[in-house]
């Protein structure tokens, strides 16, 4: 049997940080990724803001992750009003998630931590004042501390008792040959997905990375997204990938436990405004990194102890995750005439468009409505009775 301090259920972006933030203080880390290689499958949009991207800690000289940088967006309504804008510089970057994950991977073995491939857990059991972890081949790890990275399956956190997500959507993405209008704009099409939106994230000037995340069926509405007249008559062929998952909105209560932590997916820090996991999963982890191998070292691995886990995570993003989730709320209650009227509106607004082109951020959407809120003017009032209604 291996005995180590901290072992990391999972090697994405989440749990990979987490085990270098336990490495670097001096935990013996070990990361147990099921799959045989770290970023696959690829279950993300992979669509980084800035701030994503400097939670990575992924210097420039290591940069092959990144395909291309993006400035602005296009935003659709559902009955074709559009609100376009562009910044000067790039605010957005698209990632090969492969590359990403595996550089992440790299930096936690270079920190100290061991990473174990094709090594999925099938059983957690409490033993001699730790957790005994179950591979697929019978073999067993004896851990002070668990970190659960697994995603949005969580079958290992669900069993230690923590909660599921407030709601799980169902993803699909397709990689298709395009007409690209802009290549340095995502499109983003509003009602066309129940449960949140659908987008076009261009990866060249003639292919694009084409999904939806919806409350349920992601496959079967992509399929009708695609045969919608804005997106047929731009396809210039057939997929040439797809790749399907769930996306995990709003956190549990807890997500600590004695000996065990949940972070990223596994703990439902996803953006509920977009579906973004990378930034609130790497701030997150790097805090449950911290805080385990502070309690691996002071000998004390209870729930009480690391529950401060659950408190400082909540105190760096957990009012940006609530606020997403009010604004997801708002957003599915909302008509397709009441979307179309917001957009019309929104987009005749050139003042409003500056401040989204100067302080546009994905990863942190609520500093943006409450600089835009002043450039509403009168029409501030029908917005704040429009949302109003729509949460009830």
């Amino acid at each position: 049997m291996h005995h180590c301090d901290i072992a990391v259920i999972g090697a994405g972006p989440a749990g990979s940080m987490a085990a270098k933030y336990a490495a670097k203080a001096g935990a013996a880390v070990v990361i147990l990724e099921e799959h045989p290689s770290v970023g696959w499958p690829v279950e993300c949009a992979g669509l980084l803001g800035e701030k994503a991207m400097n939670e990575s800690e992924l210097t420039s000289s290591r940069s092959r992750h990144i395909l291309r940088g993006l400035k602005g967006a296009c935003v659709y309504s559902p009955g074709g009003f559009r609100m376009d804008f562009k910044a000067s510089s790039n605010r957005a970057f698209v990632v090969d998630r492969r590359l990403f994950d595996r550089e992440l991977a790299l930096d936690a073995m270079r920190a100290g931590a061991d990473l174990w491939l094709q090594s999925p857990v099938r059983r957690l059991r409490k033993e001699n004042d730790g957790r005994i972890l179950t591979l697929g081949d019978g073999s067993e790890v004896w851990s002070k501390i668990v970190i659960s990275a697994e995603g949005v399956r969580a079958r290992i956190v669900r069993r230690s008792g923590i909660a599921a997500a407030q709601k799980i959507l169902s993803g699909a993405q397709v990689e298709v040959p395009f007409d690209v209008e802009d290549p340095e704009k995502v499109e983003m099409h509003l009602g066309a997905a129940p449960g949140l939106f659908a987008w076009v994230i261009p990866t060249g000037e003639e292919a694009a990375r084409i999904g939806l995340c919806t409350n349920e069926r992601g496959c079967d509405l992509l399929r009708s997204f695609l045969q919608k007249d804005l997106i047929k008559r731009r396809l210039k062929g057939s997929p040439v990938g797809l790749f399907v998952g769930g996306l995990p909105l709003g956190p549990p209560a807890a997500t600590a436990r004695e000996g065990f932590l949940a972070v990223g997916d596994a703990a439902g820090q996803v953006k509920p405004t977009s579906g973004g996991g990378i930034y609130p999963g790497l701030v997150c982890a790097k805090i449950a990194g911290g805080v385990a191998a502070a309690a691996v070292q002071e000998g004390d691995c209870s729930a009480k102890r690391l529950v401060e886990y659950d408190r400082l995570w909540r105190a760096a993003v957990g009012s940006e995750l609530a606020i997403g989730m009010k604004v997801n709320r708002w957003l599915n209650r909302m008509s397709p005439a009441e979307i179309d009227e917001a957009v019309d509106c929104l987009s005749r607004k050139p003042a409003l468009m500056r401040t989204i082109e100067e302080h546009g951020d994905i990863d942190r959407p609520s500093l943006l409505m409450a600089r835009m809120i002043p450039q509403l003017g009168l029409d501030g009032l029908w917005l704040a009775k429009l949302l109003r209604h729509a949460l009830g």
